[in-house]
């Protein structure tokens, strides 16, 4: 084989590698980027949430081609002197459709051992409020405290919502 068809060899042989590499370079760089969780708590006042005060949330997505659950997570401490908690829950999506839940959440056991996760004396309980959804479809989240004969709750700390993505 002569030396100008070996140097040709090389060359075709080094194009491809580069051409190789430049392709496997974009393509990583077309990779999408890793969709994330979201947590938005707000703080409730020591005084206590009023009934005819509602929380509203506004819930933070990465991708709007993605699906996502939405949890409600409640902080208490020990001085919250109730077994349940009950709350009524709207998601109210991009065209202003109210989606009206009830939930009902069991922060004690029949003993009256916290059973929620966390230390010392706070404890944070989830429940999912809504599961496979689009962006589109909860574009807030508002949440009102419903408990009977009690017009303004004591013992929560904080409230969120956390949005996952599935």
């Amino acid at each position: 084989m002569s030396s100008r068809k070996m140097r040709l060899l090389i060359a075709q042989a080094v194009a491809m590698t580069v051409f190789v590499a430049a392709a496997v370079l974009i393509m990583l760089s077309c990779q999408r980027k890793p969709v994330m969780s979201h947590a938005r708590f707000l703080h409730l006042p020591t005084t206590g949430w009023q009934r005819t005060l509602p929380l509203t949330f506004m819930p933070e997505y990465d991708d709007s081609a993605a699906t996502y659950d939405i949890k409600l997570a409640i902080r208490h401490d020990n001085t919250y002197r109730y077994r349940n908690l009950s709350l009524v829950v709207d998601i109210i999506d991009v065209d202003s459709v109210v989606n009206r839940n009830t939930v009902d959440m069991t922060l004690a056991d029949e003993y009256g051992n916290w059973t929620g996760g966390g230390f010392g004396t706070l404890y944070q309980d989830e429940v999912t409020i809504a599961h496979v959804i689009d962006p589109g479809d909860a574009s807030s989240v508002v949440v009102w405290q419903t408990m009977q004969g009690c017009d303004t709750l004591r013992g929560l700390v904080d409230v969120g919502i956390i949005v996952s993505p599935l």
